[in-house]
Formats: structure tokens, sequence, C-alpha cells
């Protein structure tokens, strides 16, 4: 005998249930792959070498991009701001003037030195004032 409190019979699941999983499983691997992405090139830099932190999978209607040192966003720990329509740049409080920042928001240090090594963290800032984070590593090796 089968207890009263399971269904009989359970039915077999719609055409509609099946395509609803298919399009919840597509949006979200499309929401993870086009997160904002921040890698290092080359990805071990040498002591006194030129070091990019690249920004991959940008979003749209950007207003600007603010880098952070660390694996966080810390208003004392500004490297640089750029507001794209002006390309007006404003050093932050960790600013070395060995970083420049470029129109698609990647980092470039010039003459890297191990002390560069760690976490930074790219805030975007969009035109609905909301933002987007991403955190990438930076290593520097001696030679």
């Amino acid at each position: 005998m089968q207890s009263s409190s399971t269904p009989a019979h359970r039915g077999c699941v719609t055409w509609q249930g099946r395509l609803l999983a298919v399009l919840l499983l597509t949006f979200w691997n499309l929401h993870i792959a086009a997160q904002l992405t921040v890698g290092s090139v080359p990805p071990n830099g040498i002591q006194g070498k030129d070091i990019l932190l690249l920004v991959s999978n940008l979003p749209a209607n950007r207003l600007g991009y603010v880098w952070y040192k660390g694996d966080r966003v810390e208003p004392k720990l500004q490297i640089v701001s750029y507001i794209i329509n002006t390309s007006e740049i404003t050093p932050g409080t960790v600013y070395s003037g060995r970083e420049k920042i470029y129109a698609d928001g990647s980092l470039l240090f010039h003459n890297a030195t191990p002390g560069d090594t760690g976490y930074y963290t790219l805030q975007v800032i969009k035109k609905t004032l909301l933002t987007e984070v991403g955190t990438g590593q930076l290593h520097v090796y001696s030679e």
C-alpha cells in the first residue's frame, strides 16, 4: 500500500518545464561569462619591466573607472580615477607616478617592483551610477 502523503504518479516533465530549465541555465552561463575580469600581461612580471592589468568584459554605458590597491573598493587605497568623456585623470592616495590608466580601463605599471605584487581592484562606474567591480592579481619577480 502506498503512503497517502506521496502522489501515486508524478507525471512526466513537460516540454515547457525543460525549456524553462534550459533558458535559466543559458542566462546564468551568459551572466557568468560576461563578468568584468582583470588579468596581468604578462602573467608573471619581472622587476624593472612594464606590466599591464588588462580589463575584459567591460559593461556598456561607462562613465569612468577607479583603480584600488588591494582586493576591495577602499577610498584610502585609491590609485587613480579616469572620467571617460573628458579624459580627466585624478591621482589617488597611493598613486606612485609609475601607473598609467588607459581609456579602456587598463592600468600600466612602468618599471614594476616586487612591492607592486598583490591584488588590484577596478571599479567601473556606469552612467546609471551603478558600479561593477573586478579584481586581479599582479606578480612581480626579481630577475
